[in-house]
């Protein structure tokens, strides 16, 4: 289980995306001193910069090959990869030693991307720098992003689909619109997890809770990397909880969902046969 020292450069970004959690009014960039303070009292062995959009910043290969130097085993780039559409600009990052890349996708398509971006262009843009980043010839591994809203939940499967003709290694499901059912969107989950793995690429959901996932629970990213994540979200545990064989595991339902909807689409796992293994994994 790979442990990441996450890092934010800034809330600067060339999307304007509808769901950002991370806009602010004021603007926001670490002095470059900061992010290697930040280095310095890092336990982990690699490191993740995220924002905003890392790549707005002139300085980032210098940072990058600061982390090389310090002798970071992996370094991993959070973004919306606009700006590797420019190969230049992601050859001076690759050469620099970054080769792990997580990228966010909106749709299947630039109706749907574009307007959840509220950038024009951006789908283009994004695509382009994946299929840049599929022409390096160095080892890298590309992990696409999907967060899942009202707007987009029924393009869920052609997005996935779209990701995987990309040649991508990873596909992350993230669950992050308290506006959204979880009963509407959970067919689209199974049939994305189903496409995904009928193409043997790996994919995992972020944000969903065991009762949702039942049967799928190994498809769950907090048994790898646990419940903490870059998104910062309140939660809480209800009265169908206490009945249930993952409730010391699981923290329970995001705040501002069980606000909006309620608990009667939640019912407590009374038994699954990843039980064992997932308490054997958390020890």
């Amino acid at each position: 289980m790979i442990r990441y020292k996450e890092i934010f450069l800034g809330n600067q970004c060339n999307n304007h995306c509808l769901h950002c959690l991370f806009r602010q009014k004021n603007p926001v960039k670490p002095e470059l001193q900061a992010v290697i303070n930040a280095l310095e009292q890092a336990e982990e062995d690699s490191v993740a910069f995220y924002g905003g959009e890392p790549t707005l910043r002139n300085d980032l290969s210098g940072i990058i090959l600061a982390v090389k130097r310090k002798g970071f085993r992996r370094i991993k780039l959070i973004t919306n990869g606009c700006a590797f559409s420019d190969i230049q600009f992601l050859l001076e990052i690759a050469n620099a030693g970054c080769y792990l890349f997580e990228i966010k996708i909106w749709g299947s398509n630039p109706d749907i991307h574009d307007y959840l971006t509220r950038t024009t262009g951006s789908f283009r843009q994004t695509i382009q720098g994946i299929e840049n980043l599929q022409r390096l010839s160095c080892d890298k591994f590309i992990c696409i992003r999907i967060p899942m809203c009202c707007q987009n939940y029924k393009d869920l499967e052609a997005t996935v689909t779209a990701a995987l003709c990309l040649g991508i290694n990873r596909i992350i499901l993230q669950f992050q619109d308290y506006h959204l059912s979880l009963k509407d969107v959970l067919p689209h989950i199974k049939n994305a997890v189903n496409l995904s793995i009928l193409n043997r690429v790996w994919i995992v959901t972020e944000g969903l809770p065991f009762c949702i996932m039942q049967g799928l629970e190994h498809h769950m990213s907090e048994i790898y990397y646990g419940w903490d994540t870059l998104f910062e979200k309140v939660f809480k545990h209800h009265q169908y909880c206490q009945d249930c064989i993952y409730q010391e595991l699981c923290p329970g339902v995001e705040e501002k969902y069980l606000e909006q909807f309620g608990n009667n689409e939640f019912s407590p796992v009374k038994e699954t046969k990843y039980l064992q293994d997932i308490l054997a994994f958390h020890g």
